[in-house]
Order: structure tokens, then C-alpha cells, then sequence
């Protein structure tokens, strides 16, 4: 089905209240439109789409359509997942005229050409005793180019309707479409495509009995036409074959409602078709021939007679106004009720299709234990974990003995210092956890994929304590300072003997991480991206500062000694140009070896803050997702997908649309 016509409404009215939104302006100008016709004929209406406007719209239902119609709308609230709606909107429109006054919609369908489509189109409708008219060259002469579709509804010639960027409407004069109330619609069908590539919404029985209409330019979505009857029109062996091709995988029968005329020359023996075959063979040549001849005499009647039983459109003119006059006891058109019927039986297949699928699911050898998803996710975690630690060792390593790294020697600060800053936000943003933090997200998926949720909210103290080291357990108080010059007081010592001695402290203190990232009220995919933001924001602005500082200090250091010496010299006589020149130096060589030992410390420090950083937020997801995976099963079992409730929903989705299937074909038993 299409996109669209997947959301069925809720509720009971709203059958008639969802628009089709990609070509809003399109369905307007072609709904609320209707042609002008003579007085001494009476008004009917002349389409059958609802109109996108029409929110509060409140058909008058003949009284005896009027069980049929809620059934229908019972139907559209019921089975939503199962039927077009496009086709049930139709029917819908189909009940709410009195008798005769209902539109019956026609569709003329060229294989891959619109031309042979027209020229049939216009001799099935024009009048023979009458002159050619301005519509008929329009038809007849359509190698211009033109690929819109073509609308013929009854009328007059001068009728003006509104642009449309879909189709062009064209009113006819024709005692076929004025007798039957018969809307015809001229367009193409395109086969250039294997049948087993045919997506859902382009299966061949939709694409035949509702055809899309784009607009020339082929910018927006196509829009359905939905149609009582089709007649694909064929030339040559060729486009049979085509057609046959494209209706392979179709295992419907449509007989009823699609009828295939192909362009043939006509046979050396008169053969009768029968009414009940899907295909048969015309030639429009011989039919335009035939025309001509009784238009340019009357006593051509005989050859016009004999050339016009000879192309066999005789056979396509009682196909096309058959089953669209109403019966002394339906008010419901034929080609309606086949419509309805046609309706059900897709809505039947659909459901058993859905059913089908929901028994192969729980047949397939794929479908595992809660236990085995499990263990499958663990080791997913598991090898996540590991690929993540090499790349922090194997990136890191190499991106600290890259060229742009050792561009921020001490001694190349001189030059350097503006882009300390772009150095160690290009290391953070290009060779920290970069594939890891991608393969998070497919991680994620697989997770979300089994049910899994992407955290527990309700068991975030047991994983806080799993996450954050004990080294940085803020919650205990601190030891009483061995320097303190205060005397204990009697309440301080029993404090201090009934406390736990702190452990002792590790050898080197870990650096500050960034413990509050890894709350598992933050999902796990984000946490990478995360603790790089955070690093960003409170790593490079001190660094870069630092290496200004530090650059300034230098100087200042090295100009305080330089004017130091230059002083003794010029002050004291017992002070030598060399010796003065010695404080100048030994100034310039403690600013220059404090530089050196403060700034490589400072990067020597970020390398190892980067690197611990990258330890724990990986010790963190790893954490998190192994307790989601064995402390999650409410959360999958309330949230996730595949549950039983979810199974049990789509039974009774199925057992309600079958119920409402039934209803509709009982009223409409009665009433044909």
C-alpha cells in the first residue's frame, strides 16, 4: 500500500475526514469542481473524491445505503492495517448517491505509452454521426509530448475547470458518459519493472485499479486515483508479454474489473470473443478508418459496419458500460459492489498475509530464548569492549607521535601557541573512541532490535556504585590533618577511633574523571560523545592558557635578567661585560628550563587524563549495558518490543478486521 494509505483512521467518521497530504492543492481543484451541463439534463456529480477540506463533511446516505455505509466505516476502523484506503474512500463516495446519480470511475491504462491509450479512448466515446470535434484532435493528435494524464467527464466543450499539475480535464459531450454517469481517466502504466522488485505499495492489482498521477515534472508524490474498472490497452505481442510479466507475481483474479485490449492486426478468419475472457484483440487503425468513412458519408454505412465489427471495439464499448446501470432491486451500481468485493477480498488476503508471517516468525529456528538474547548481547558488549580499548592504546599512540603533536614542543611554543588549542581539539575529535562511538550506536541498535531499553532509571544506585571508582568516593569524610596546629578535643578523638581508616592512597593519583557523564540516566550511545564535549570544555581553554602564560613568564623572567645585568655592568666598575652577561644567561636558562619542565609535565598530564578518560567511559558503558541486559527484564518485558501482549494485540487485530469483513459482505448480499 502506499504510505498514506496505511493510516486508517480510529476512529468511525474519520474515513471520510484523512486528506492526502502530498498533493493537497491537486485533489482540491479536482474535487470541488463540477462540470456545467444542459438543462435538459440532470446534475450529477461529477467525481468521487473526498475533498481535503471537507472535515466535517456529512454525506446524505440513501436510507438503503445506509447500513452498507456505516459498514464500511465500522470496516475502515476496524481492519486499519489491511485495506487501501484510497479504494474504501471510493466506496464510501459509491453509496452516498441515489441510484443512478453515483460517479462510475474508468480507467484507460497505455502500457508504457499514453498515445494508443487516447486514440482508443476517443473512439470508444466520440459519436460517429456526428463531426469531429475540437476534444477528438486533442486525443487523436497527443505525439506532442504531453505525459499528463487526461480526465473526460461529460459536459460541454467550453466548460473551463481549474488547473491541475496531475491530470487535464477535458469535458465531452458523449451520450455514453452523460447515459451511465461515466468519468473516464486516460494514463499510463509502466511495466519496465521485474515483478519480483515491485515493492508492497506498487503490487499489480494496486497499481492497475489505482493508478498514482504525478505531475509532468515529476516533483512530489504520486497520488492515487483509486477506479471502479481498468482497461489496459496493449501494442503489439510485445506489450502482452510485458503485461504478463508485470501480473506475474499477482495471483488475483480481476477479471470483473480489468479488461486487456491489445493492438493487433486483425485476424484472416472473424473470430467471437467471449465477454468473460480477460484479453482481447483490437486494431485501432481499422476502428479510425471506419469512423472516417460513415463521418464523410452516411452511405458508407455498410463499410463502416463491417471495418468497426472488424477491429472489434464493439466487444470494449458493452465492457464499458456494463455493470454500471443500477437494478429495480439494488440502489447499489454493479461495478460498485464489485469495488466492495474487491475490497473484502484484499482485506482477507492482507490479514492472512499478516497471519502467515506471525506463524513463520514463531515457526523459524531464529527465534530464540530470553536467555540466549542474553547471552548474545553480552557478547556483542564483550566484543564492543575489547575493540574499544585497542583503539584508545593503538589511535592515541599513534596520534601522540604524529607531526601535529610534536608541533607542540616547548621550544616551537614560541611560534606555536596559537594552536595549542586546534591541535587538542583535533586529537580529541578525530582519533579518540571515533569507530568505537559509531560501533555504540550499532550497538544501540541491537539492543533496541531484542526489546532492550536504553536504561534503568530504577536501578541507577546500584549502577552509580558499579561506575564510579572507590578512589573518588566523596560520601566518606576526610581523615583529620596530621598538621594541624589545633589541640583534639575529647568529641574529635572518639570520632576519630570510632572511624574506618581511609585506604592507603595509589602509588600516583588518578587523574579527575569525568564520573558524572556516566549516570545511567544518560543513555549509553551518548556517553562517548559526552565526555568528549566535556573534555573540549575543560581541558583546552587551561592548556592554552597555560602556554600563553608560560610564554609570558619566560619573557618577563629572561627581560628581568637581561635589565639586571645590563645594571651591574653599568653601575659597578668590578663588574666584567662576561660576568654581567653570565646573569643574563643564567636568567634566560632558569625561564627557559621552567618552560620546558611545566609544559611538557602539563601535556604529559593531558596525555594521561585522555587516556584514563577514554578507560572509564568505556568501563561505564560496558557497566551499564551488561546491567540494562541482566537487571533490565522489566524494562523489557514493559517496553521493549516482540512481548506477548503485543502478539496477543495483533490476534485480535486480525480476529476484529475478519469480523468486520463478514459484516460488510452480509449488508452487501442484501443488497444486490
Amino acid at each position: 500500500m502506499p504510505p498514506w494509505v496505511s493510516l486508517a483512521p480510529r476512529c468511525a467518521s474519520s474515513c471520510r475526514k484523512i486528506a492526502i497530504e502530498p498533493s493537497i492543492r491537486a485533489i482540491r481543484s479536482c474535487n470541488l469542481s463540477k462540470p456545467r451541463f444542459p438543462s435538459s439534463l440532470r446534475v450529477r456529480s461529477a467525481s468521487t473524491h473526498l475533498s481535503p477540506t471537507a472535515i466535517n463533511y456529512r454525506p446524505n446516505v440513501p436510507a438503503r445505503n445506509k447500513e452498507l455505509h456505516e459498514a464500511l466505516q465500522k470496516l475502515g476502523e476496524d481492519a486499519e492495517q489491511f485495506y487501501n484506503l484510497s479504494r474504501l474512500q471510493l466506496a464510501l463516495r459509491g453509496l452516498e448517491g441515489e441510484g443512478d446519480e453515483a460517479v462510475t470511475r474508468v480507467a484507460v491504462l497505455g502500457l508504457n505509452s499514453q498515445v494508443g491509450a487516447q486514440r482508443l479512448a476517443r473512439l470508444l466515446l466520440a459519436d460517429p454521426l456526428g463531426k469531429e470535434e475540437e476534444w477528438e484532435k486533442e486525443l487523436d493528435g497527443s505525439s506532442d509530448g504531453n505525459t499528463s494524464a487526461v480526465l473526460i467527464r461529460f459536459g460541454e466543450q467550453d466548460d473551463v475547470h481549474p488547473p491541475n499539475p496531475l491530470y487535464k480535464t477535458i469535458s465531452v459531450p458523449s451520450r455514453v458518459l452523460g447515459k451511465h454517469n461515466i468519468e473516464v481517466l486516460v494514463s499510463t502504466l509502466n511495466t519496465d519493472v521485474a515483478s519480483n522488485d515491485i515493492p508492497t505499495a506498487e503490487r499489480p492489482e494496486e497499481a492497475i485499479l489505482v493508478p498514482k498521477l504525478q505531475a509532468p515534472s515529476g516533483s512530489g508524490v504520486p497520488v492515487p486515483w483509486p477506479v471502479h474498472k481498468t482497461l489496459i490497452v496493449g501494442e503489439g505481442l510485445d506489450s502482452a508479454i510485458a503485461f504478463g510479466r508485470f501480473t506475474a507475481s499477482s495471483a488475483e483474479d480481476r477479471r470483473d474489473l480489468v479488461k486487456v485490449a491489445v493492438d493487433l492486426p486483425p485476424p484472416s478468419k472473424e473470430v467471437e470473443p467471449s465477454e468473460n475472457a480477460l484479453s482481447t484483440p483490437v486494431n485501432v487503425g481499422i476502428g479510425t478508418e471506419a469512423l472516417d468513412s460513415i463521418r464523410a458519408s452516411v452511405q458508407n454505412s455498410l463499410e463502416y459496419e463491417r471495418k468497426w465489427f472488424a477491429s472489434n471495439l464493439p466487444h470494449l464499448s458493452n465492457w464499458l458500460v456494463r455493470n454500471v446501470e443500477t437494478t429495480p432491486s439494488s440502489t447499489v451500481k454493479p461495478a460498485h459492489g464489485l469495488l466492495i468485493a474487491s475490497l473484502l477480498d484484499e482485506t482477507e488476503a492482507n490479514v492472512a498475509r499478516a497471519e502467515a508471517q506471525h506463524i513463520a516468525s514463531l515457526a523459524s529456528p531464529t527465534n530464540k530464548t530470553q536467555e540466549q538474547v542474553n547471552a548474545e548481547m553480552l557478547g556483542y558488549l564483550e566484543t564492543w569492549a575489547e575493540k574499544g580499548h585497542e583503539e584508545l592504546r593503538d589511535s592515541l599512540d599513534e596520534g601522540f607521535h604524529s607531526k601535529s603533536w610534536k608541533r607542540l614542543a616547548w621550544w616551537k611554543l614560541w611560534w606555536r601557541v596559537d594552536d595549542v588549542g586546534m591541535v587538542l581539539e583535533e586529537m580529541l575529535q578525530r582519533r579518540w573512541l571515533v569507530k568505537t562511538e559509531k560501533d555504540a550506536i550499532y550497538l544501540a541498535g541491537r539492543m533496541s532490535q531484542a526489546g532492550f531499553p536504553e536504561d534503568i532509571s530504577s536501578q541507577a544506585p546500584l549502577l552509580v556504585q558499579d561506575t564510579i571508582p572507590a578512589s573518588e568516593d566523596q560520601t566518606s569524610p576526610p581523615p583529620p590533618s596530621l598538621n594541624s596546629t589545633t589541640p583534639p578535643t575529647p568529641e574529635t578523638q572518639t570520632e576519630t577511633q570510632t572511624q574506618t581508616p581511609p585506604p592507603p592512597p595509589p602509588p600516583q593519583p588518578e587523574p579527575t574523571n569525568l564520573s558524572t557523564h556516566l549516570h545511567p540516566r544518560i543513555p549509553f550511545p551518548t556517553q562517548i560523545t559526552t565526555t568528549r564535549t566535556t573534555l573540549l570544555a575543560t581541558t583546552l581553554p587551561p592548556l592554552q592558557s597555560l602556554a600563553q602564560r608560560l610564554l609570558l613568564t619566560t619573557l618577563s623572567t629572561t627581560g628581568t635578567s637581561t635589565a639586571l645585568s645590563a645594571l651591574l655592568y653599568l653601575s659597578s666598575s668590578s663588574f666584567t661585560l662576561v660576568e654581567a652577561a653570565a646573569v643574563a644567561g643564567l636568567g634566560l636558562t632558569l625561564s627557559l628550563r621552567r618552560m620546558q619542565r611545566v609544559w611538557e609535565g602539563a601535556r604529559e598530564e593531558w596525555q594521561a587524563r585522555v587516556r584514563e578518560e577514554g578507560r572509564l567511559v568505556l568501563k561505564g558503558v560496558e557497566s551499564d549495558v551488561r546491567g540494562i541486559v541482566v537487571q533490565g527484564k522489566k524494562g523489557l518485558k514493559d517496553g521493549g518490543g516482540g512481548g506477548e501482549d503485543e502478539v496477543e494485540e495483533g490476534v485480535r487485530e486480525r480476529e476484529v478486521a475478519r469480523g468486520a469483513v463478514q459484516r460488510v459482505r452480509e449488508v452487501l448480499k442484501g443488497l444486490l
